[in-house]
């Protein structure tokens, strides 16, 4: 049986899956995740889905790798930033580059340094699969929770 239901029904329905806040980074931009997953630890993969119309995916996985930054609790600006359609976050977020030249963010809960494994290209969005090459976690920070519309605290 097919049921009937408009998308606004079906957004509120996936919003009611608390996630964490991410920020995907590459050389030179980036925009708000809250799509990721992990898939694999032998080998160690991950993935994420990038929205094709709102996201330049074609630049932003040119280079096979990005960064996946996990933003922590303080960082609601840095979500917002990189959720809207500013062409230049980057310059407006401080992060430093790493020796393969990928924007990593400052003060997050930690990142992923990720090579592409895979792509699936899917209706309106690109699945990507990432295989992890490094990372770094912050113990000391709590994560940014994003739960039906709002971003939320862990209490």
């Amino acid at each position: 049986m097919t049921e009937i239901f408009d998308k606004d029904t079906l957004k509120k329905s996936f919003g009611s899956f608390a996630t964490g806040v991410c920020v995907a980074t590459s050389h030179s931009g980036g925009f708000t995740v809250n799509s990721f997953s992990s898939l694999s630890l032998e080998p160690p993969l991950m993935i994420f889905n990038i929205y094709k119309t709102e996201t330049d995916h074609i630049s932003f996985l040119s280079l096979n790798r990005f960064i996946i930054n996990f933003l922590a609790s303080d960082q609601q600006d840095v979500s917002n930033l990189f959720a809207s359609k500013d062409t230049d976050k980057l310059s407006k977020v401080s992060h430093y580059k790493n020796e393969k030249d990928m924007a990593i963010l400052y003060d997050t809960l930690g990142h992923l340094e990720l090579s592409v494994y895979q792509q699936i290209d899917i209706a309106d969005h690109v699945l990507v699969i990432g295989k992890v090459e490094d990372l770094s976690i912050n113990n000391e920070k709590e994560p940014l929770i994003y739960f039906k519309s709002k971003y939320r605290e862990i209490k």
